[in-house]
């Protein structure tokens, strides 16, 4: 379903065609999936389009190819031809996630974040991921610790302790290992 009025057509991957001329996405601008400031991702947007001399039209069709996740579902339930121009595009979507922009928090509110009593590690993830989302400014290193002091699981504790992870990635891909292997024991049957 199109949102937009016709104009040009659209070719595979990050760019788009109107007329005899293609427009490409510039490499440096991130998805955004509403969990970071809309303001910042409007102004690298904007930034990115005038140094590349995009006519208005274009603005609309490469915009929608820097959403991901939540922002991507929002932006296809926009009912069809409801955005004509750039300007209300970027009404539509600052009216949508500037509460995010009134979210963020300060980053030594990342120490506040805790393993609730009869949480699963499973749910305390998502929850931490979402909430440091909003807080910005905290190094690496401050994430992983924070994570850890959190957990209240003195197992996955031992494990990270035998090896620090050095990447909030690296430990969360850890703390999934963990878990499917926990499942996998308990569903074990023993003799």
């Amino acid at each position: 379903m199109i949102r937009f009025r016709r104009r040009g057509r659209r070719d595979e991957g990050h760019s788009y065609c109107e007329g005899k001329r293609e427009y490409k996405m510039p490499t440096n601008i991130k998805l955004y999936d509403g969990t970071t400031d809309p303001e910042d991702h409007l102004g690298r947007f904007a930034s990115a389009a005038n140094s590349s001399e995009w006519p208005m039209p274009v603005w609309c069709r490469m915009f929608q190819q820097t959403l991901d996740g939540p922002a991507r579902g929002w932006f296809k339930r926009l009912p069809a031809n409801s955005i004509g121009e750039w300007a209300y595009l970027r009404e539509a979507f600052t009216t949508r996630y500037s509460v995010r922009k009134a979210c963020f928090k300060e980053p030594h509110e990342i120490t506040k974040i805790i393993r609730r009593a009869n949480k699963s590690l499973s749910l305390f993830k998502e929850r931490w991921t979402v909430e440091t989302g909003f807080i910005m400014g905290v190094s690496e290193i401050m994430k992983i610790s924070s994570f850890m002091d959190s957990l209240k699981c003195p197992e996955l504790a031992k494990l990270f302790s035998d090896k620090a992870p050095t990447t909030v990635n690296g430990m969360m891909k850890r703390l999934v290992d963990f878990v499917r292997s926990e499942k996998a024991f308990a569903q074990t049957e023993l003799p």
